[in-house]
């Protein structure tokens, strides 16, 4: 088993596979002048790759994505037994903060986006039930694209989302629009089992196809409003709603997080919101 494979059967998405298979060779090609091979490195030899990514001026994000690539194939390794150690596995990059997108939408901005998506552009329903399903449960792409037909418990208005290696599962309330919206797609397209979204001869959409959709949705929205980026942007705006409305503990299993730290992330203090409600309190004359 390659690389390659150890990763798919691991079952992550394709672009993941790629971006991994071929990150990894930035850390193999500095192996080789070193005269050191990948199951031969140690902890050390690790650090003096990290110097000199930043001696190469190298962003610390960047390190530490060829760090994750490291950790993944040293894993590999040993799989295959070809390692019985992972020296990565402890290394982290100090002072690495994961950037949220400061420009947040209301969730107001987003209920008022989806009430005039399929009103004001001619898009096709499963693009409004896809942009729904991240405006309402703040799904991930990788989500929506895993979902399948028996995840819908339409009697109960509810939605089963799979846990994956690094989210957990967890089943959420559907809006009364959302329900109506998905009856009329299930019966329109006959839909009996399989994938939910799937082309017209019922073969599951390819992780390209959904991109590609999700990608020219988004060009869409952004002629309603200005302020939309992407589907990552949606979601940090959607459990950032969520995290004024209910508790960390709550907000954890509404997003899927396998761990709290993930979802304190988004624990921001809103700067506009403070002083607004100064002003209203205490106004300054």
């Amino acid at each position: 088993m390659n690389f390659k494979e150890y990763l798919q059967q691991k079952q992550y998405s394709n672009t993941t596979v790629s971006r991994y298979t071929e990150g990894i060779q930035n850390f193999l090609t500095w192996l080789q002048p070193e005269d050191i091979r990948a199951e031969q490195f140690t902890y050390n030899e690790l650090l003096d790759f990290m110097r000199y990514c930043h001696q190469k001026g190298i962003s610390k994000r960047s390190v530490h994505n060829i760090l994750c690539m490291v950790r993944h194939y040293c894993n590999y390794l040993i799989v295959e037994k070809q390692r019985t150690d992972n020296p990565a596995a402890g290394v982290f990059i100090k002072g690495l903060v994961r950037k949220l997108p400061t420009n947040l939408l209301s969730m107001e901005e987003m209920e008022e986006l989806f009430k005039q998506y399929s009103v004001q552009l001619n898009v096709d329903a499963s693009k409004k039930i896809m942009f729904g399903l991240m405006v309402y449960q703040g799904l991930t792409v990788g989500e929506i694209m895993r979902l399948q037909g028996h995840h819908l418990r339409m009697k109960d208005g509810k939605i089963f989302i799979k846990g994956t290696k690094r989210t957990n599962e967890r089943l959420l309330d559907l809006k009364a629009v959302q329900i109506t919206e998905l009856q009329n797609y299930l019966t329109k397209n006959k839909f009996k089992e399989g994938a939910l979204f799937a082309e017209q001869i019922k073969k599951p959409l390819s992780e390209r196809n959904i991109n590609n959709r999700i990608k020219y949705m988004f060009d869409q929205l952004k002629k309603l409003n200005a302020k939309v980026i992407n589907a990552k942007q949606m979601r940090s705006s959607v459990i950032t709603f969520w995290l004024r409305q209910n508790n960390l503990r709550q907000v954890q299993y509404l997003s899927g997080h396998k761990y709290v730290s993930s979802t304190e992330r988004y624990q921001t203090n809103n700067l506009d919101d403070l002083q607004n409600e100064l002003q209203q309190h205490h106004p300054m004359k």
